[in-house]
Parts: C-alpha cells; structure tokens; sequence
C-alpha cells in the first residue's frame, strides 16, 4: 500500500473530522465526492486498486459517529425494519455474501468480461471463465462502505443534519461546474497536467477527447460519463429545491450553472438520462398545476421546457453552422453510439453478462465477478435475482416515503424530495452505462439523506428527565463522548 500525496491530507481532513463532529465531516465528505479520478491510496496487492478520497473519508466520517453516541443510536436506527435502509443493508450484506460464495459455486460455469484490474489499472479486453478474482474483495468494500455512508448520513439527517447536508451538496454543486471550467480552461491553454494531483487513480484517463470541436467535459473524473452522471444528480437535487423555494437563490443558481455543463460534456449517459430526468419534473410539475399546490417556479420551469426550448431549436436550425455542428454531436453521441468501437464493446460487455446470468440459474456470478455496461444487466449477472429484487424493494420503498411522509414540515419534506430525484436520476444514468452494482457515495449520501429526511426526527428511547430550559437539541451534541446523558430505566 502506498500514500498518495492528496492522501495525506485527506488523512488530516479525516482526524479533524473526528474532532470537529458531523458538520465538518460531512462538509468534506460532500466535496470528496466529486473527486473520482483521485486516487488517496493505492494498494498494488490488490489488482492495483485505488482507494478514492471520499471512500477514505466515509471510514473518519464513521468514527466521528461512534464518539458520539446520539449519532450512533440514530445511524443504527436508520437500518431498522420496515424503513429503506432495512432494505438497502439487506441488498449490500446479501451482495456481500455472494462475492464469497458464488464465484467458487460456479467456477468456470460461463465466459465472463471480469471487474479485476491488472496493476496498470487496465481491464482485460478478452473474456475468461468466470473465476473468484481480487474485485470481489474490492467490491464488497465499496459496498459496505455506501451502507455506512448512507447509515450515517440518515441518522444525521433525522437528527436535524438535513437542511446542512442539503446546502453542502448544492455547494458541491456549485464546485462541479467550477471544475468543469478549470477542465476547458487547462485544455484550451494546453496544461492538462495541471490536474494530475486530482487525477492520480490507477483508471484509465479521457482528458483532452474531442467530439466535432467540442471538449468532452470530464472536470475531476476520469471520462465525461462519470461528469456527466454527477452533474445530472446534483442538477436534479438542486432543480427540485428551487422549485419548491428551499434555499431557492442558492439552488437556483446552481441549477443555472450546473445545467450547461451537462449539455456541453458530450456525454451519451448525460443526454439521454438527461431526458428521463426532465421527463420526470415535467410530470411533477404537471401534477402540481392540476392537483396543487403550484407556484410560480412550477409555471416557469414548465414554459421553458415545453415552449421556449423547442423555440430555440426551432430558431437554432436557420443557423447552418450551428445546426450541423450540433446535429453531428447529437449523431455522434446518441444515433451512432451502438455502431461505434466502444459501443460494440459495451454491447459485448452486457451480452456476455445476461448469458452469464442464465448460465449461472439465474443466481448470479457473485459481486464483482461480472463486468457489464448497464447498472441493471451487472445487477442481475452478480448478485441474480434475489439481489437485483432487494435491490428494487429498496428503491421502492424510498420513493414510497415521499407520499408517507406527514410530519407537516415543508422543508423536510422537499430535501427528501430532491434528494429522491438524485438517487433516481444517478440510477438512471447507471442503467445506460454502469460498469458494476456499485452507485457509489453521492448515491448513499442522496438517498441517506432522503431517508432520513422522510422518516421524522429521531427520539432517543432513554432521554434523562431535564427541564426544557436546560435541554439542547441532539443537533448540537457534536462533541466527542459528551453526548446528552441518559437514565438506566
């Protein structure tokens, strides 16, 4: 295992995480996300893996949680049956369990295209028999470390975190669009080194890619998918927040600056979850002018997107050179994407996955043994059927608390909300061109976080008996150790 220079001071930001309590560390934890071509860690013995920042910092951001004891009690109850969190520890332990088990069960049972890396960090281009590998053990820490991400970013959230998390993630928001900037700027003045401090991860790098004259837009990741899928969750969050006026001129001018990077990226994910994504405010929108009550960002939001937008195309076609170089875009990335090299490969990819799911009784290769190029395919080709079901309870009953939540706080309500349309929209992006079962940690924080926020404030079940006057919210227990005291009946 080797340190990478950004490593070390995430290793500072994680020990003042523990000592300066949740704000701090999920302030960090918020930023560290957008860094997914960073590498904190390298670990060579396995497969040349890289541990990100983010998923290092999830490790402190756990710690600082069980210092505080409040913190911990409402973390563990956020996992408790019948909420979404039963359902999405169900869905990781099940996974878990499976990377041991199935990949030896059955061994050489099918012909798979395999998660490993090699220690350039490349993976193989030629499929193998499905085999037990070093992304099993990989895998199965990623995943455990989004169910700890989510577990504590819920239990903050019913703690009173929730309108804090939200604004975090609208700065990051805002941090993902000024990233996309210094990404064309290093490219247009030729120093894409510039960025390798945040680029060091043992992936494969797509940094100066050009598409009919446009720059593909990969800010802090390594390709202009990985951009394009975050920037559409935090556009989709912050788009929800304005139009239900919470924090409404924040949100609102991250919406405006986050929404151009996800057209400018060339990014085939990007376009066409993009179109899901707005499909789906359209309906809301649409809901709430008939059923109410709609305002006047609802109005607005719907006259943009079904008039003003089809009058800019309509008026961007009588520009000949405009219109061609944006219909060969659009050709390009969407039209002639399954004809392509890369998308023959992806073809290939889910192909073999689905013949490995039948070949294996429909139970899975294990976690991490397959790789695909759709979220859902690479669902049902590791984890199966039951997996993949988990899975789909899980998301179910996170979109179900959205109508069950009757706590009467607006605020609350619409967090959770926005929250929901990030997770669906990251999920919809990782339908089009997930790699692997694994969301990761904007997932666990959006739905953490949408979790907590419908399900009501949490009430420790042996408060001690102080007056009013002398007792502080469980908020501000952010001290280690000195947490509110309890009795022992």
């Amino acid at each position: 295992m080797s340190i990478e220079p950004i490593g070390f001071m995430v290793l500072l930001l994680g020990v003042l995480s523990m000592l300066n309590g949740a704000r701090f560390a999920i302030t960090a934890l918020c930023l560290s996300t957008l860094l997914g071509a960073a590498a904190a860690l390298q670990l060579p013995a396995l497969g040349g893996s890289s541990i990100q920042p983010s998923h290092l910092l999830v490790l402190f951001l756990v710690m600082a949680a069980l210092l505080r004891p409040v913190q911990m009690q409402a973390t563990l109850a956020s996992i408790a049956y019948p909420g979404p969190g039963f359902w999405f520890a169900c869905y990781i332990l099940f996974s878990v369990v499976s990377s041991f088990f199935l990949p030896r069960i059955f061994a050489g049972a099918t012909l798979v295209y395999s998660s490993a890396r090699d220690p350039s960090g490349m993976m193989s281009t030629v499929a193998a028999p499905l085999a037990p590998g070093s992304s099993n053990l990989s895998q199965s820490v990623y995943l455990l470390g989004d169910l700890a991400c989510f577990a504590v970013v819920a239990g903050l959230a019913r703690l009173g975190y929730g309108r804090f998390i939200a604004q975090q993630l609208i700065v990051a928001s805002i941090a993902c669009f000024a990233f996309a900037l210094i990404d064309l700027a290093t490219f247009q003045i030729g120093q894409v080194q510039l960025l390798d401090i945040i680029r060091n991860a043992n992936y494969t790098m797509h940094t100066a890619e050009t598409i009919h004259g446009f720059k593909r837009i990969v800010g802090p990741f390594p390709e202009a998918s990985a951009y394009g899928a975050v920037a559409l969750a935090y556009f989709g969050f912050t788009l929800m927040l304005w139009l239900e006026r919470v924090q409404s001129r924040m949100a609102g001018l991250a919406t405006l600056l986050i929404g151009p990077t996800i057209v400018l990226c060339t990014s085939t994910t990007a376009y066409v979850a993009g179109v899901f994504v707005l499909c789906m405010f359209v309906l809301f929108c649409l809901k709430r002018l008939i059923g109410g009550p709609a305002t006047t960002a609802h109005m607005m939001f719907l006259a943009i997107t079904l008039f003003f937008i089809p009058c800019a195309i309509t008026a961007l076609s009588l520009v000949p050179d405009a219109w061609n170089s944006i219909a060969g875009l659009l050709t390009t990335t969407v039209s002639d994407k399954l004809q392509s090299q890369s998308g023959e490969e992806r073809t290939a990819w889910n192909t073999l996955a689905l013949i490995a799911f039948v070949d294996t009784a429909t139970f899975g290769a294990g976690l991490g043994t397959v790789r695909a190029s759709s979220f859902i395919a690479a669902l049902l080709s590791n984890v199966g059927l039951t997996g993949t079901a988990l899975f789909a309870v899980f998301v179910y009953s996170l979109v179900r608390a959205v109508g069950r939540y009757k706590s009467g706080d607006r605020e609350t309500h619409a967090i959770g909300t926005a929250a929901v349309m990030a997770s669906i929209a990251q999920i919809g992006s990782a339908a089009i061109s997930g790699s692997g079962t694994d969301l990761g940690l904007l997932f666990s924080t959006s739905a953490g976080l949408a979790a907590g926020c419908l399900a009501g404030a949490y009430v420790p079940r042996h408060r001690a008996a102080s007056s009013p006057a002398r007792r502080h919210p469980l908020e501000a227990s952010a001290s280690p150790v000195r947490a509110p005291m309890f009795s022992t009946q």
